[in-house]
């Protein structure tokens, strides 16, 4: 803490507010004024990759406040309450085995496995996918079933004992979807999911089923696997079943937390902005005392500077005994307005709500302010209630009453805040208390004493420091981006979007491989028994192919695989032997293949090849 007075007093406190790492590459920027309730505008993004997505900001320049502002880029990104996530992930799908299937893909896919953060709402899926993005076994679970629910599909929660795991029903039976682990098991008929029921029963299906590699990609985009693929399973994965014939049940106890109604939406005030990064430039997030740092996760802030002269704020700041200069054009902009005596006593209060829909792991309160004199009547003090559990107020600092004329303080709230723990932190309270001594009116407005005798405050600039998950954030591609932007505020609107971003050039994709080599594409009469075979990919740069990623499904449009074991990483060669016993008589199966270069680039899908086994 640095102190200075000079009947001015200044109260400083250390801030460490990050910074944007380097890198190759121009950073481009797009500001987008918006003054309807719904607006659309393009962003071309240049290069020859998808660009790396820096930060984008939303910011109420206006006079009224932005009620639910929502935006989505070339139709994706609606995130913001369980029904739209359901209605995203789910599109196009018919049935309930096609929703519980696109569901169990997109937690597989969109999130990672990492240790999970206690907070006891990121159990719920809008959390967990706008804040977080990481997890384990019972958060997984739980994530497929809300959704599936929400979705209109039947579904629960199972313990093993030692594995949180998930069914969903369709067409009068349970099938088990592990998004955790990324796998589920086919009966013997080579075409059904198999329920937890049908497992116990014969475990030999879990025996021959490989267990998928976990992987996540680093903020280089360069892919890190945990295991290598390819290993069959052996009885570390059959005990998981082995431990439910003795302890396994299904577990109602997530629900509460589960199915809290949480959204995403946000209100924001004149001269509030919430700022979100793709990377983590703050180095902040929740846990922070107890977990290691996860290895893909952003930051954002949001940051509420009001503007007393020109706004009053009814409705979203509360106010005791106070005055605006926008009411009587007096400065500074807050300040009492009964002055303190003897017979009144009663001090001036202003309380400003911080609320945010991502979990809030730091910020600081900046203050500018004026105390008019030194007697016990005049007073300034700044404290927080930043205890979500209850009513408790924090002690961040109280003039001295010694002192008068201007000062400011910058405190760091990092410490005070509650950042780990089941109960985390997504609002607080910010509480000034003003008084002013009536025998001060007599004072003249000289400096020092530029305002008299009179206390108050001349700014306020409140920051929230958030964790978000990169993966939710609105990116822009590479191409074409329609950005749509709406809210439902009443009235006019004054809205600012500022997209930051960093294009990449001198680097191809693949292209993906061209030709089904062996069994030749619609080829009928196969052998059960074969190795697929395809044509080598070639890359526009002459990167290496290091690797490719097949599917093989008894569907055209190869929504999903037929089993995990057909949804590979192949890093040798250009073929994949199928094992004995997968595949069905008089049966067409479809399949596909993807090209990875050595730079982690990845082509598009194939075009879907197929066979008809004889």
């Amino acid at each position: 803490m640095i102190l200075r007075h000079e009947f001015i007093v200044f109260l400083l406190f250390s801030f460490h507010a990050g910074s944007l790492p380097a890198n190759n590459g121009d950073v481009r920027e797009h500001t987008e004024l918006v003054r309807n309730a719904s607006h659309s505008f393009v962003i071309d993004v240049g290069g020859t990759l998808d660009p790396e997505n820096i930060e984008i900001t939303i910011e109420n320049t206006g006079g009224v406040p932005v009620v639910k502002p929502r935006i989505k880029v070339n139709g994706k990104y609606n995130f913001y309450t369980l029904e739209d996530m359901v209605a995203e992930i789910t599109a196009g799908c018919a049935t309930d085995e096609e929703k519980a299937m696109a569901i169990y893909q997109h937690v597989d896919q969109n999130y990672y496995w990492w240790s999970f953060p206690r907070d006891n709402s990121s159990y719920n899926p809008v959390r967990r996918f706008n804040v977080y993005g990481y997890h384990i076994c019972a958060q997984a679970a739980t994530q497929f079933v809300a959704l599936c629910r929400a979705a209109g599909v039947d579904a629960r929660v199972y313990e093993t004992g030692v594995h949180t795991i998930s069914e969903a029903l369709w067409d009068g039976a349970w099938h088990l979807l592990d998004s955790d682990f990324g796998a589920w098991y086919v009966k013997s008929d080579n075409r059904t999911i198999a329920s937890i029921q049908d497992l116990l029963a014969q475990p030999e299906l879990v025996a021959r089923t490989y267990k998928p590699y976990r992987w996540y990609r680093r903020d280089d985009d360069r892919k890190i696997i945990y295991r290598p693929d390819g290993e069959p399973p052996d009885a570390g994965l059959k005990h998981i079943f082995d431990s439910a014939r003795e302890k396994g049940r299904i577990e109602h106890s997530y629900d509460d937390r589960v199915f809290t109604d949480y959204s995403m939406d946000i209100t924001l005030r004149p001269g509030e902005k919430l700022v979100r990064w793709w990377k983590p430039v703050l180095g902040k997030y929740f846990d922070q005392r107890e977990k290691l740092e996860p290895p893909r996760y952003g930051n954002g802030q949001l940051v509420f500077e009001p503007d007393f002269s020109r706004h009053d704020y009814s409705g979203s700041i509360q106010r005791r005994n106070l005055k605006f200069a926008v009411e009587d054009g007096v400065l500074p902009q807050v300040h009492p307005d009964l002055w303190q005596d003897s017979a009144h006593g009663e001090v001036s209060d202003l309380v400003i709500p911080v609320r945010s829909p991502y979990v809030i792991v730091g910020g600081n309160v900046e203050t500018a302010f004026y105390k008019g004199g030194t007697s016990s009547l005049d007073r300034i003090t700044c404290s927080a209630d930043l205890d979500p559990t209850g009513d408790k107020r924090t002690r961040l600092w109280n003039y001295y009453e010694w002192a008068c004329g201007q000062g400011e303080v910058q405190q760091v709230l990092d410490d005070k805040l509650i950042r780990d723990g089941r109960q985390a932190t997504y609002d607080f309270d910010v509480i000034f208390s003003i008084s002013a001594n009536q025998s001060g009116k007599s004072i003249p407005k000289a400096y020092p004493m530029i305002y008299g005798g009179i206390s108050g405050l001349e700014k306020v600039k409140i920051t929230a420091d958030l964790q978000v998950n990169p993966s939710s954030l609105p990116a822009l591609s590479l191409g074409r981006n329609v950005i749509s932007y709406a809210d439902q505020s009443g009235g006019d609107r004054d809205v600012k979007i500022t997209y930051r971003w960093r294009e990449k050039s001198g680097q191809h994709p693949p292209g993906p491989p061209r030709q089904a080599v062996s069994p030749a594409d619609g080829s009928v009469r196969v052998n059960a028994t074969l190795e697929i075979q395809w044509s080598a990919a070639n890359d526009p740069d002459g990167d290496d192919i290091v690797c490719y990623r097949f599917q093989l499904s008894f569907r055209p449009d190869c929504a999903w695989p037929l089993a995990t074991n057909f949804d590979r990483d192949i890093r040798e060669g250009t073929s994949l032997k199928v094992p004995e016993g997968w595949l069905n008589p008089r049966t067409t199966y479809y399949w596909r293949v993807q090209a990875e270069d050595e730079y982690g680039n990845r082509s598009p899908w194939s075009r879907v090849f197929s066979f008809t086994t004889r």
